[in-house]
């Protein structure tokens, strides 16, 4: 009897040993799992509100050997369940920054099942947390594989949790596993050790270990961007930035190069863009750049019209009246103006002017002053048109330009890229434009004015490009703007901490220092070797006095043969 009773509760111990063991194993997963999500995302912010998406499959064990886990992340946190077909959004989709990657059911990872999933229609930002439940044969077999999936998604914080595939294993047994991708450290973690479960996710980002970047440009944008002569050298703020923040902050190297052919394969690339329905990926600076107008220098100046009218009209005014007067006085006082005040004023008539009365003499006085103030006013402006440029006729405004005799040329790649309409009627027609690159190639730009980035505008009217000789200006307003930005490749895995870096590198006041410091080279004029080899004017700034000569000379010629030959039909 007592051998019976020791047999039935023997039995009644391993039915319930068996039936208590899934709830067990079931009371250990699902802690961790939980503890996983809530972990703080850094030191101090606390991630108590995660929301997950689930990526499950159709061979999934997971809600049959852990039916309780589902409902307790359901009942915890936000939860969404990824989609196995591609989704079209109306609007921007909401991603997760926790994912529960169940792989269960699989004796090999899914790799291109996974992948094709995170390509079609993603539900995770790059920086998410993953979690990846897989069976511990699939971890021990393809541990290598899982690594290099979540390399070539760019994702570096993921756990690998090894599932129990039966009863009889222990959870002592089991350990969570993660890898740094940068430094190639292992990180090993016992399931049921909850307190050192934040050893999984370290910041995997502070140090790079070298990791190298291919950063790609088009062309040169100063001062962001500055080819030299040799194409391997690209010099500007860009270059500085990835120097600041990758080599002595993070430990990242970089290669920047430019872009010259249809391979796309760069890491990172400046102000060349591509349309993604997910992981745009761009840092946008807070800085606009665009299109400007840049012309060349119209050396005419206009020399006829302040010949002519040197002048104002209340001047013209004052002068006729005197005219007027004078001519009176000679007229009605014969005897006291014996000679024409004007002529002896201005053309030194001879005469006996001590002779004549107070009045005249007065009167003539006053004409030699105004004569003499107007000449030497006069001469000054002639002066002042032959050696200053304030009489060039340069437009400082887009409003001064469309109002200016300018002419704008446009290539046709501009004119689809961007909106000109309101520049038709300065722009020359295009077959005109295709005669005249056809005559002058690239000296077409002397003639015309042409649509230029505002910063290669810049560089190429400065002083310091243009060795002393100041042939082109540049109109600084903005004709089409354009922000700058940077676009990451797809699945980099550094787009979040250069996100971070690059808005400190601009609160800190270091984009605006080494922004200005580029800007004052364009100010910069260089001094000639010698101070004495250029000549005060040249032949077209003398042009009013050719002019002065020419047109003396011909009316003096011509009030000659008058005289000529009035006195020989005399």
């Amino acid at each position: 009897m007592a051998s019976y009773s020791f047999i039935v509760v023997y039995w009644l111990w391993t039915v319930a040993s068996g039936m208590l063991m899934p709830v067990s194993k079931e009371n250990n997963l699902t802690p961790t799992i939980d503890k996983l999500v809530q972990l703080p995302r850094h030191r101090f912010l606390v991630n108590a509100s995660a929301e997950v998406c689930i990526v499950t499959t159709n061979v999934s064990t997971l809600s049959e050997s852990h039916p309780n886990l589902m409902a307790t992340l359901i009942s915890q946190h936000p939860v969404k369940f990824a989609s196995e077909k591609p989704v079209k959004y109306k609007i921007k989709p909401r991603y997760a920054n926790v994912v529960l990657l169940d792989a269960t059911g699989w004796d090999k990872f899914p790799v291109q099942l996974f992948s094709k999933r995170f390509s079609d229609n993603p539900c995770h930002f790059i920086d998410a947390r993953f979690i990846v439940l897989a069976m511990r044969s699939c971890v021990l077999r393809d541990r290598p594989a899982i690594v290099k999936f979540f390399d070539d998604q760019g994702i570096v914080n993921y756990v690998i949790v090894p599932m129990l595939t039966s009863v009889s294993d222990s959870v002592d047994n089991i350990t969570l596993y993660t890898e740094n991708r940068f430094s190639k450290e292992e990180i090993y973690v016992p399931l049921s050790d909850l307190d050192s479960l934040h050893r999984l996710f370290p910041n995997k980002l502070t140090n790079l270990h070298g990791y190298h970047i291919r950063v790609g440009v088009l062309r040169n944008d100063f001062p962001y961007v500055h080819i030299f002569m040799n194409p391997e050298v690209c010099l500007g703020i860009l270059n500085i930035m990835f120097r600041d923040i990758g080599l002595q902050v993070l430990n990242l190297t970089y290669t920047l190069f430019q872009q010259k052919d249809d391979r796309y394969d760069a890491d990172v690339y400046y102000d060349i863009f591509f349309e993604r329905e997910h992981f745009q990926h761009e840092l946008a600076f807070r800085d606009m750049g665009g299109m400007c107008i840049s012309c060349p220098e119209n050396y005419n100046r206009y020399f006829l019209p302040h010949l002519l009218k040197p002048f104002s009209v209340g001047s013209w005014i004052l002068l006729g009246g005197i005219f007027v007067v004078c001519s009176l006085l000679k007229l009605f006082f014969p005897t006291i103006f014996r000679t024409h005040s004007i002529q002896q004023a201005l053309f030194g008539v001879v005469g006996n002017e001590y002779n004549q009365a107070f009045a005249a003499r007065a009167i003539l006085f006053a004409l030699s002053w105004l004569s003499f103030f107007f000449s030497r006013t006069y001469c000054a402006k002639i002066l002042a048109l032959m050696s200053l440029g304030i009489f060039y006729k340069r437009p400082a405004t887009i409003e001064d330009f469309m109002q200016s005799f300018y002419m704008l040329a446009v290539h046709k790649e501009l004119l689809v890229r961007f909106n000109l309409d309101d520049f038709k009627s300065k722009m020359i027609p295009q077959d005109e434009f295709e005669q005249l690159r056809r005559e002058f190639g690239v000296a077409l730009h002397l003639h015309h004015c042409s649509l230029q980035r505002c910063g290669e505008a810049l560089l190429l009217t400065s002083p310091f490009h243009q060795s002393y000789y100041h042939t082109l200006f540049a109109i600084k307003e903005m004709v089409v703007p354009i922000p700058h930005r940077l676009q990451f490749a797809t699945n980099s895995p550094i787009v979040t901490v250069m996100n971070r870096y690059l808005g400190l590198f601009y609160e800190r006041g270091l984009w605006t220092h080494y922004f200005k410091g580029h800007l004052r080279i364009l100010d910069a004029v260089p001094q000639p070797q010698n101070a004495y080899a250029q000549v005060v004017f040249n032949f077209h700034d003398l042009m009013s006095v050719w002019m002065l000569v020419t047109g003396g000379l011909t009316l003096g010629i011509i009030l000659f043969l008058v005289e000529l030959l009035s006195k020989k039909r005399s």
